[in-house]
């Protein structure tokens, strides 16, 4: 009767210590709800702080409470403190840190036997004797959260238990801590940025920017505004299809484009657009090249015009022979003329009312040049007077034949420069492509020498040059 009561006992208490033990898991687990709430709902590093150490005192008996973050190795510093004592100075990273910011929480009994704390000045270790040590994982940072009583020996083995389970709730607020200062940090980058930011939907509508932005387009930032509605017509569907192709391989791509700015003008911009997998959404950053643009496009006018006449300059004329000759070799049907042609007398003029009277008349000459032509033929100057003329798309000699007259027929008037008249006239050489002319040098000399056998006879208007053999005189 008395085994039977003892067993009776035995098992009373086992219920009572299992009802406790689930009493304090629910405790626990309660704890680690409010916790997570009460960081989810905060705003500021200590209010996050504060909802962390609240969680913590349902499930350890504490005084004061504190983080430490490393900075540089092995240095640790205050992040946060309910004790303001503890908030200036560095920590230094010891045995007992090291483990804990290995997984692995550790009780002092007495933090003067712990080297980490024997390095603090007394004004922080006054009123404390014993440490619980939890090790928090961040992605950025290595931290540590301390616990501490005035009493030695107040943390033992079940708040070292509890700890470890409390951990992840430590580490989940280090991480809330770091996303939010990242986010913070990235507004502040996104704001401050001289760049245009931007992000729009699939459909081009623009649903959130940057001060960047609304300087650069201005009241084109308008609510739904979209990102087609400012770019250059010309450049639209550019846009889409890089935009179509970075739904398939995700990542981002760079697009130079024209966007309208806020005085309703187009500018040159250097655009990162990119999308990432799982949303439907592009980010843009652009950035304003027009300088850079039309600096590259006067280099590059520059490098193929004349900087007197603007007419293209002896290399450009070249590469434009050669396009020629290579389009009538593929097709012989498209036949063209080439005119060599200089003005008479020139060196007389330029001699006798000077060298700003002699630039004036290459000048108006050149302009009487592309008025004979048709937009889409080649004028060039190749130097001092000598000029160049190439015919696209020549169905007949007659073609050729009517440009020449008419170019003739423009400078019998006299040309009023700087209130002087000045008569000018032109010798013109013509080689049209043909199978006698393999090369376009052949061309250029054949050119060439035609118009230096009009010259020797100023009656004739024109001289053609059909190939090596002979040449074709034509009289006014």
């Amino acid at each position: 009767m008395v085994l039977q009561s003892e067993q009776l006992l035995e098992t009373l208490l086992d219920l009572e210590r299992s009802r406790q033990r689930e009493r304090e898991i629910r405790m626990e687990a309660e704890a680690l709800l409010e916790g997570l709430r009460g960081m989810s709902e905060a705003h500021e590093q200590q209010d996050l702080f504060q909802s962390l150490v609240q969680a913590l005192r349902n499930v350890i008996d504490f005084e004061e409470a504190f983080i430490l973050r490393a900075t540089r190795a092995p240095q640790m510093a205050v992040l946060a403190t309910t004790l303001p004592v503890i908030h200036e100075g560095t920590w230094e990273i010891g045995p007992v840190f090291a483990k804990s910011i290995a997984g692995k929480p550790v009780a002092s009994f007495d933090v003067a036997q712990v080297p980490e704390w024997n390095n603090q000045p007394p004004s922080i270790t006054a009123n404390i004797r014993s440490a619980l040590h939890i090790g928090m994982k961040g992605h950025a940072w290595q931290a540590i959260l301390v616990v501490t009583h005035a009493q030695a020996k107040h943390f033992g083995p079940s708040q070292v238990k509890k700890a470890m389970r409390f951990s992840p709730l430590a580490s989940q607020a280090l991480l809330t801590l770091e996303l939010r200062k990242a986010l913070v940090e990235r507004d502040r980058f996104y704001q401050l940025s001289l760049d245009a930011m931007a992000i729009f939907t699939v459909d081009g509508t623009i649903s959130q920017h940057n001060r960047g932005w609304s300087d650069c387009f201005g009241c084109a930032t308008q609510q739904g505004c979209n990102i087609f509605a400012l770019i250059h017509p010309d450049d639209s569907g550019p846009l889409q299809s890089l935009l179509d192709s970075l739904q398939s391989t995700q990542g981002n791509r760079l697009l130079k484009t024209r966007l309208k700015d806020q005085s309703e003008g187009y500018r040159w911009f250097s655009c990162s657009i990119a999308v990432y997998a799982g949303q439907m959404l592009y980010y843009i950053v652009a950035r304003d090249i027009t300088e850079s643009v039309l600096f590259e496009q006067r280099l590059a006018y520059q490098a193929g015009h004349d900087s007197l006449t603007g007419l293209k300059n002896r290399a450009e004329f070249m590469e434009c022979l050669k396009a020629a000759f290579t389009r009538y070799q593929d097709n012989p049907n498209l036949c063209f003329a080439l005119l060599f042609l200089d003005l008479n007398k020139f060196k007389t003029i330029n001699d006798t009312h000077g060298h700003d009277i002699g630039d004036e008349l290459l000048k108006a000459f050149a302009a009487t040049l592309k008025e004979a032509v048709r937009s889409e033929d080649i004028v060039s100057r190749l130097g001092g007077d000598e000029f160049t003329i190439i015919l696209s798309r020549i169905k007949s000699m007659t073609d050729v034949e009517a440009v020449a007259h008419r170019i003739r027929e423009f400078c019998r008037t006299p040309y009023q420069l700087k209130e002087l008249s000045i008569q000018a006239s032109t010798s013109i050489g013509i080689a049209l492509s043909g199978p006698d002319f393999t090369h376009e040098e052949e061309m250029i000399h054949a050119a060439d020498l035609a118009m230096y056998t009009a010259k020797q006879n100023t009656s004739l208007p024109y001289c053609i040059h059909h190939g090596p053999m002979h040449c074709d005189f034509a009289a006014d």
